[in-house]
């Protein structure tokens, strides 16, 4: 799909349409106490991508979703990664400064209102969500909330969390660094793409792919993000760096190296291209899915070209 295409053309306006309902999702902010709302405006002015906002959205609409019901999902689904992002770089988790290139929430306004900032988000997120929900079938409604406990609860985000905060220093096996991310950030993106297709008309074989691409990337996303923690001198991700080998976090290439780490993403990648060009219909139907590409790391190429030629 190329730059100018119409696909790349309609993300970019879905895009537009969901950095409003982000920015808006919360009403007006004026009449809530001051430290709160400055910390909540602070938490949205800087959206990121909004890839899962954008993506959950045109999934939700292609799959026949009710537009206003899509951008519930689309919205509630990024406020609840805003707020796990708020959360992950407190002290008692990855101690960070900077997130987005900017002091991380709690640098900014402290742990207590950056702590009730992320709990608004996750009331509102909640909301949002069932909002969304709620225009499905019975049945689709019952399998929706399912994935969405599934996807977010003790077994989901939040228990990968946990084993992201057990204490990794020493050996680390690529297979267990790989459990956690599926976790903490596959199930998250699982939840972007399939909570939207379950909300509409996706039949069970659209699911299973779906499920099955949203896994592979994200399990490619954590393995880009390990390689720019490790090479942080010259990759800028907005966010602090360096931190896993510190923090005693798991890491792939703490864990296998970096060739295999390396080789780990690209093979991931082709896996995820793979079950995307067997889902049923027209290529052209799943152009949305190319929001959810990872690119290896420029960084990580220049090394290993360099470590070849050596």
């Amino acid at each position: 799909m190329t730059p100018d295409s119409w696909w790349w053309r309609r993300i970019g306006c879905a895009k537009v349409t969901m950095t409003g309902c982000v920015a808006n999702g919360l009403g007006n902010l004026d009449k809530v106490e001051p430290r709160l709302a400055a910390a909540l405006k602070d938490a949205l002015a800087r959206p990121g991508s909004l890839v899962r906002a954008t993506l959950a959205y045109l999934t939700g609409v292609g799959m026949g979703v009710r537009e206003e019901h899509a951008r519930a999902i689309g919205c509630g689904i990024e406020y609840l990664h805003t707020a796990s992002l708020i959360f992950d770089d407190f002290p008692a988790m990855d101690d960070a400064r900077v997130r987005r290139g900017a002091p991380c929430l709690h640098v900014a306004h402290g742990e207590a209102v950056a702590t009730l900032a992320a709990l608004a988000l996750i009331n509102r997120g909640y909301m949002l969500i069932w909002q969304g929900i709620g225009s499905a079938s019975a049945k689709r409604r019952a399998m929706a909330g399912e994935w969405v406990d599934a996807r977010l609860g003790v077994h989901g985000v939040i228990g990968g969390q946990s084993h992201d905060l057990r204490g990794w220093r020493g050996e680390q096996s690529a297979a267990e660094v790989s459990a956690v991310a599926a976790r903490k950030t596959g199930d998250l993106l699982r939840l972007t793409l399939v909570l939207p297709a379950i909300v509409g008309r996706a039949t069970p074989g659209e699911i299973r792919g779906l499920d099955r691409i949203a896994l592979l990337r994200g399990l490619a996303y954590q393995a880009a993000d390990d390689l720019k923690d490790v090479l942080s001198p010259c990759e800028n991700s907005g966010k602090s760096n360096g931190r896993d080998q510190e923090m005693g976090r798991p890491n792939l290439v703490m864990a296998e190296g970096l060739p295999a780490a390396t080789r780990r993403l690209r093979r991931l990648n082709a896996m995820a291209d793979r079950v995307q060009s067997r889902l049923p219909g027209s290529p052209e139907c799943w152009g949305m899915l190319e929001l959810l590409k990872v690119p290896v790391p420029e960084c990580t190429v220049d090394l290993m070209a360099l470590d070849s030629a050596v």
